[in-house]
């Protein structure tokens, strides 16, 4: 999920208005944030950024931290809540991890752009009208630029890939043919990712 945690963050900050909006986007995309420098380190970078147990872990501290700057305890609660809500839309989007050991789930809707689009657009404009509505209006111009970032991500993604439509898969090569080609629907399982 790309714009969704930041519609997420937007949702925090109409709730908490003295939560810097800044703060509450590290906390929507702080496992992403964490994972980067992960994957350049370490094979099993997805569990140690995106497990359950590590994205507690995150929110718990974020919360801490909050507390410690002086903050209450509603906002620490807040920062955590938008923290830990990254793992349900990874879930929604992708395949992730659960534990250090356990199964991985996942909806894996990334192959389907248009529930992925709806579901991402929905986020993201639903925080920014909730935020608008408790007076908090964050500019037209973020909204434009998470839009942006998603459908420069979904055409990233898509380049060279399969994806899904109602319930034909195409595949789509622009270097051949700017039009997607229809191939047979495979199934794709949630599994771990294969060490690099």
């Amino acid at each position: 999920m790309v714009a969704g945690h930041f519609g997420i963050a937007q949702f925090g900050k109409g709730v908490r208005r003295e939560i810097p909006i800044a703060l509450l986007v590290l906390a929507a995309y702080l496992p992403d944030l964490v994972r980067f420098p992960l994957s350049l380190t370490i094979d099993r970078y997805e569990i140690w950024s995106h497990s359950i147990l590590t994205i507690v872990a995150m929110s718990l501290v974020l919360g801490i931290l909050w507390l410690l700057r002086g903050g209450n305890w509603v906002g620490a609660v807040v920062l955590a809540i938008v923290c830990a809500s990254h793992w349900p839309a990874d879930f929604f989007t992708g395949c992730k991890p659960t534990t250090f050991s356990g199964p991985w789930l996942g909806l894996v809707s990334y192959r389907r752009p248009v529930n992925d689009l709806l579901v991402e657009g929905a986020l993201l404009i639903g925080g920014w009208l909730f935020a608008w509505r408790r007076g908090f209006p964050i500019t037209k111009k973020w909204l434009l630029l998470a839009c942006s970032a998603q459908l420069a991500f979904l055409l990233s993604t898509y380049w060279g890939a399969q994806f899904i439509i109602g319930q034909r898969e195409w595949v789509w090569h622009p270097n051949q043919s700017l039009l997607p080609q229809r191939q047979e629907l495979e199934e794709t399982p949630c599994r771990p990712k294969e060490p690099a």
